[in-house]
């Protein structure tokens, strides 16, 4: 075995690894208890779905920054508390129509893991749901829950950015954290006005 191969295999499994342990926690938390039979079997269904399912190859040129990435995860549970009860809040409400947009929200990072997994925790955190990623251009695109003015829709994109940040600082190169110092780019044309009520970006 050459040793870019040995490198890109630890490198794969250093990405299975957040992935295992974040479905076996998904596991215990559908069926409600911590025990250690519940752990095991979690962890060896998720195994088996990384097994069944590989993951695509995903260069990891940057580095893991332990506190950067404390800082990621107290943030994105923060956000899932948060986020949960503005949702039950405009749910409750009834009698209310919410307005909810279609979003395309430009990337400053370059790094394909650094956009997959803020668009992964994008999608995770209530009231926002990933439609798209496109790597073409470094774009995604998000169904964001009650966005009654055009401030809201600053607001859901600022978030975004924020989330890429924390990513970028937690676990990428100098070079992207050097793009993410940058201020966000700007709109294209055809999508600096946001639709609503679920429509597509004109």
């Amino acid at each position: 075995m050459s040793p870019d191969t040995s490198r890109r295999r630890q490198a794969r499994m250093a990405l299975e690894w957040p992935v295992i342990s974040w479905l076996t926690l998904v596991w215990v938390l559908l069926w409600g208890e911590f025990s250690v039979g519940n752990i095991l079997a979690g962890l060896a269904i998720s195994v088996a779905i990384i097994r069944v399912f590989p993951l695509p190859p995903i260069d990891f040129a940057g580095r893991v920054h332990p506190w950067r990435l404390a800082v990621l995860i107290y943030a994105f549970f923060r956000d899932l508390v948060l986020s949960s009860i503005q949702v039950a809040g405009v749910v409750l409400r009834f009698g209310h129509q919410p307005v909810n947009s279609v979003l395309v929200v430009p990337m400053r990072t370059r790094s394909e893991l650094a956009l997959m997994l803020t668009s992964e925790i994008v999608s995770l955190v209530p009231g926002s749901l990933l439609i798209e990623i496109a790597r073409e251009d470094w774009t995604i695109q998000i169904h964001v829950l009650e966005t009654l003015s055009l401030d809201d829709v600053e607001a859901a994109r600022q978030r975004v950015w924020a989330e890429e940040e924390r990513v970028v600082r937690a676990l990428g190169s100098a070079e992207d954290i050097a793009r993410i110092e940058q201020p966000p780019p700007a709109l294209p044309a055809h999508i600096r006005r946001a639709t609503t009520n679920g429509a597509e970006p004109t």
